[in-house]
């Protein structure tokens, strides 16, 4: 196994200063976004959102192999076209780069918030984007996530956004919606009075 050469934070940075500077439109995702968001958890590897349609998807690649991310090219668009997402790799660590390939990718672009770390200023997913993206994973690690996000963030997490756009994309039914509305009334139960 490679030892990466810097943190996930690191690399989100370098990756994130790039795609800047070349004025492609992105959003740091995954654990970093959650960690911003007042909910660190540890990780080693980035999760990547760019807003950019299929026309400018090579030139993100490209950005991304002049950092050192490695990825075959047709192989990141193929995936990029069938998944939703490609993997690369730099120097041993995972970089996972989500497209727009449902209606909530263009509503993370247009609600991703700005956030000063240190003297670094970057773009994240926003709090609500992150909870309706682990409710789309629903793994058990994305639960754990969203009881920790619900518990921090309080009233300041529009939860009703959130159901709705679960509920558009998933219907009232599935399980994603019953165990969120779990978790807010657990939230409302659990609340100082």
């Amino acid at each position: 196994m490679t030892v990466p050469m810097r943190t996930a934070a690191e690399a989100a940075r370098a990756i994130a200063d790039t795609l800047r500077e070349r004025g492609l439109p992105h959003a740091i995702g995954g654990a970093l976004a959650l960690g911003v968001a007042g909910v660190p958890r540890g990780t080693q590897d980035v999760d990547l959102n760019v807003f950019v349609g299929p026309e400018q998807l090579p030139d993100v690649i490209e950005a991304l192999r002049a950092l050192g991310v490695q990825l075959d090219s047709e192989a990141a668009i193929d995936a990029a076209r069938a998944d939703g997402m490609f993997i690369g790799v730099w120097d041993g660590m995972r970089i996972d780069v989500f497209v727009p390939s449902i209606p909530i990718s263009h509503e993370a672009a247009a609600t991703r918030v700005i956030i000063r770390v240190g003297g670094w200023e970057g773009s994240f997913l926003s709090p609500e984007a992150i909870a309706v993206f682990k409710l789309l994973f629903f793994r058990l690690k994305d639960r754990v996530d969203l009881e920790r996000l619900v518990a921090v963030r309080g009233d300041r997490l529009d939860r009703t956004y959130i159901r709705r756009w679960i509920v558009d994309m998933m219907g009232e039914d599935d399980e994603r919606v019953l165990a969120w509305d779990a978790l807010c009334a657990r939230a409302l139960d659990t609340r100082p009075r």
